[in-house]
């Protein structure tokens, strides 16, 4: 029996689909051929079926291989669901599937969302050097000492190079980048090891289609650029190891175009069952095929077809294969399987308590339950992992639209963010037994300073310019979606108003308190049972045990500091550094929040983006959900916190005094943000004596900012509308812009005059401007010499439209004037005139 009748053979029996027949038979050829020209074609064949044997025996044993590591991994995630008990001290399986994937502490384990910012805060440690060599400059977000990046490829492809600075930092790149790799097989993975292996490469399938008019236009123009950057005698197929050479160059570029633009559909067969994003552990192989000569050719293609920010591009990798290890590390080589068997075993276990079959004590799960427990597993797995996108450009064009509304809405959120931070990091120090100080002093310090970020990146603390390059997440906005300039702007525009320096320097100040109370801690050789009984709470909701804080403190620095990388540095255990390391890092969420993927899923779920349901959903939750997640986990701190009490009475006083000593200075910095907002404005400040004030002051200090603007209010700060407002920022932009552009078409129409054209302009620039008509230096002077003017020239009714806006709160830059006439009046906030 030949070896194809052997195939089919297999196929019909169910052993193997024709997929993976095809592949078997392509690699047959591919060796018989090879031993063809020096054998018979009796013994080539037997040469190559054994090599086929041979490659089948190393598939299997690396099959053989991950199946073990994924047994090991459900193992241990079923006996962790089993015994959880939530704080209630219930059994409670989706809240400890929920926790596997994300938490913020408390759970006794470290989650795939924790550990993945540990591995990435560990690769920062040993990049240091080089985030500082190519950090954005404060102005225009550019990468400094873009000179050395082509020395670093060179430098990265093993070519010798005479810049020393580049050649070290290529050295920290590459050396990153090999352990990352071993770690990713380690966990499950097979990516082979190639030393003429430089960067990975990425294809801008936009950018390749956009060559031609048809796609063979476009696929001629591709092959005749790529085809002189690539080196085929070092490319080999990934299925079959033949080398590729010049003679099978062209058609291995076509099954290269024809993949990058259809996204690996045109060579898929069709099959009876759901094509997904496969097996994790199966990532990362294609993206070695092509091998370019030199750097030089890497750069040229990268310039053209690639991530034009090659260093965004290699953190990008760098932050992608953290998350994947992460992924693997927690849920096994096949991690969408075992989520998929974890949300299944979660629904079995609601339904048996449904049914009596498990005793409940107390009240059974409702009637929906199963199908709640399976669309949270599912909608939070999607946003962790990320959410499809079904039409590309729809989404970006949305997200083009929300990132708009974010630079024209967000100019002050820097000031409401120093104003309430210190009070909020205050409230989550309590709540970890860490010492509740004065920041501000640490604060100014770190503002802004580059040196100190690098500095703190050494201790295994992420550089956050880092994590999200171009600030693709950014706090109060989630992920940021759309257009590179219009993310860009966004980037700015959080920059600029002082709101991304702010968040990124308190992190470091919350950072550098752990650091330093474990290290006071570790040189006094404090025995685990002697710490704060909050601060052990917080280290064993991270999976930190007595062992590990007695191994720990062998960390402890000169300087009396025990960070991460010193506790890897010191003991050689990275799994500690990197458990210790997580926990830092998340309880930064209630340090500093900045919104939590649970509350988003539940707002958006799985819903693809593209899709009329998944864009409702980005829009209505664009600010919603921080106020959400803000909420949420202030509940679960005031529980917590009151819980160490003993009598009912001690848990509501200690419950009580948790919440106070956070609202108050909330209230109280909240009413400072909203007196400067009013200068800002033009405005007098308000009256401080009246309950609605301090009303407005409370709800925005404690994080619901959306309602804050309805607190005895029929419209929010933009003249909309809480239905209005509801459905988001970006909905109202759209909404308005709508409105405008019917106006403007009756306006033009003979007989159709619109008297209220000009004031519906003058306030849409007013309002969507971005950055000048909300930052804090430019919003009042924009509005008074240009937006106003504006209203002048196109608003008969203009003067009636200031004059009401004089009544309604006294200005100390009147409305339609050029020029102010006196300062604002401090006195008003007593409520006299």
């Amino acid at each position: 029996m030949s070896l194809r009748d052997c195939l089919n053979s297999a196929v019909e029996q169910g052993a193997i689909n024709s997929r993976q027949a095809e592949e078997l038979h392509r690699y047959y050829d591919a060796r018989f051929r090879r031993k063809r020209a020096g054998m018979t074609e009796r013994e080539a064949a037997a040469a190559a079926r054994e090599e086929v044997v041979e490659a089948l025996r190393a598939e299997a044993k690396e099959l053989r291989r991950q199946v073990k590591l994924n047994e090991a991994r459900r193992k241990e995630i079923a006996e962790f669901i089993e015994n959880y008990r939530d704080r209630n001290g219930d059994p409670n399986q989706l809240d400890a599937v929920m926790s596997l994937m994300i938490h913020n502490g408390f759970k006794g384990t470290q989650s795939m969302a924790g550990k993945a910012n540990a591995i990435i805060a560990m690769a920062h440690r040993d990049l240091s050097e080089v985030m500082y060599h190519f950090r954005r400059s404060k102005g225009l977000g550019l990468r400094q000492n873009k000179a050395d990046l082509p020395d670093l490829i060179k430098a990265m492809h093993g070519e010798p190079t005479s810049n020393q600075t580049a050649k070290a930092l290529a050295g920290a790149l590459s050396g990153v980048l090999e352990d990352l790799r071993l770690r990713f097989n380690a966990a499950g993975g097979n990516i082979p090891k190639r030393q003429d292996w430089g960067i990975v490469h990425s294809h801008n399938r936009r950018e390749i289609r956009n060559l031609g008019r048809t796609p063979e236009e476009a696929r001629a123009r591709w092959k005749d650029f790529i085809r002189p950057l690539l080196d085929p005698e070092q490319m080999t197929n990934p299925n079959t190891g033949e080398v590729i050479g010049a003679d099978g160059l062209d058609a291995s570029l076509d099954y290269v175009f024809e993949t990058i633009t259809s996204d690996g559909w045109a060579h898929r067969r069709p099959e009876a069952r759901r094509f997904g994003q496969g097996k994790t552990a199966s990532r990362y192989q294609d993206s070695r095929f092509l091998i370019f000569k030199d750097a030089q050719s890497w750069l040229t293609y990268n310039e053209r077809f690639g991530n034009q920010d090659a260093i965004g591009s290699i953190f990008n990798h760098i932050n992608g294969i953290a998350r994947d290890i992460a992924s693997m590390e927690r849920f096994g080589p096949n991690p969408d399987a075992t989520m998929e068997w974890l949300k299944q075993a979660v629904q079995v276990d609601i339904g048996k308590r449904q049914a009596g079959a498990i005793d409940t004590q107390g009240k059974p799960p409702g009637m929906s339950a199963v199908k709640w427990a399976g669309y949270r597993v599912d909608s939070l797995w999607r946003a962790l992992r990320g959410r499809e996108t079904v039409l590309d450009a729809p989404a970006k064009i949305a997200g083009d639209v929300r990132n708009l509304a974010t630079s024209a809405m967000l100019g002050s959120t820097g000031i409401l963010a120093a104003s309430t931070d210190p009070f909020v990091s205050a409230a989550a120090r309590r709540l970890a037994g860490l010492p509740v100080t004065s920041t501000l002093g640490p604060m100014l310090k770190r503002f802004a300073r580059d040196g100190d970020r690098r500095a703190m990146a050494r201790r295994a603390v992420i550089w956050e310019d880092y994590l999200h390059t171009m600030n693709e997440s950014a706090r109060f906005v989630d992920q940021m979606f759309g257009h590179e300039w219009s993310r860009y702007l966004v980037d700015r525009s959080l920059t600029w108003n002082a709101l991304s320096p702010l968040t990124d320097a308190r992190k470091r100040v919350e950072a550098g308190a752990w650091h330093e109370t474990l290290g006071g801690y570790a040189e006094e050789n404090t025995d685990w049972i002697d710490l704060h009984p909050l601060l052990k709470n917080a280290m064993e909701g991270f999976g930190i045990t007595a062992d590990d804080w007695h191994k720990m403190r062998a960390g402890v620095d000169d300087m009396g500091f025990l960070d991460p990388g010193g506790v890897f540095a010191k003991t050689g255990d990275r799994a500690l550094a990197e458990k210790y390391a997580e926990m830092i890092l998340q309880w930064s969420e209630r340090s500093v929040p900045a919104g939590d993927p649970r509350i988003k899923s539940v707002l958006t779920g799985g819903v693809p983006r593209g899709t009329i349901l998944g864009e409702i959903g980005e829009f209505g939750s664009q600010f919603l959900s921080f106020g959400m997640s803000f909420t949420a986990r202030q509940l679960e701190a005031i529980y917590r916190y009151s819980m160490l009490a003993r009598s009912s009475r001690g848990k509501v006083a200690r419950g009580a005094w948790y919440f106070a000593a956070m609202a108050i200075p909330l209230t109280i910095g909240a009413a400072f943000y909203q007196q400067v907002l009013n200068v800002l404005n033009g405005k007098d400040p308000e009256d401080m004596t009246t309950f609605d004030f301090w009303g407005r002051a409370f709800v925005k200090g404690g994080g619901g900012g959306l309602f804050a603007d309805f607190v005895n209010r029929a419209e929010n700060r933009f003249g909309q509308s809480f239905a209005e407002t509801l459905p988001g920022p970006g909905a109202a932009f759209i909404g308005d812009t709508l409105d405008l552009t019917l106006r403007t078409i009756r306006a033009v129409i003979p007989g159709g005059e619109d008297q209220k054209l000009g004031r519906n302009a003058s306030k849409y620039v007013g309002r969507y401007t971005p950055i000048l008509a909300s930052h804090p230096a430019t919003r009042m002077w924009y509005r008074r010499a240009f937006v106003d003017q504006l209203q002048w020239l196109t608003d008969p009714d203009a003067d009636k439209s200031f004059q009401a806006q004089k009544r309604q709160s006294a200005m100390w830059w009147q409305p339609g004037e050029l020029q102010f006439r006196r300062l604002p009046a401090p006195e008003a906030v007593l409520g006299t005139e």
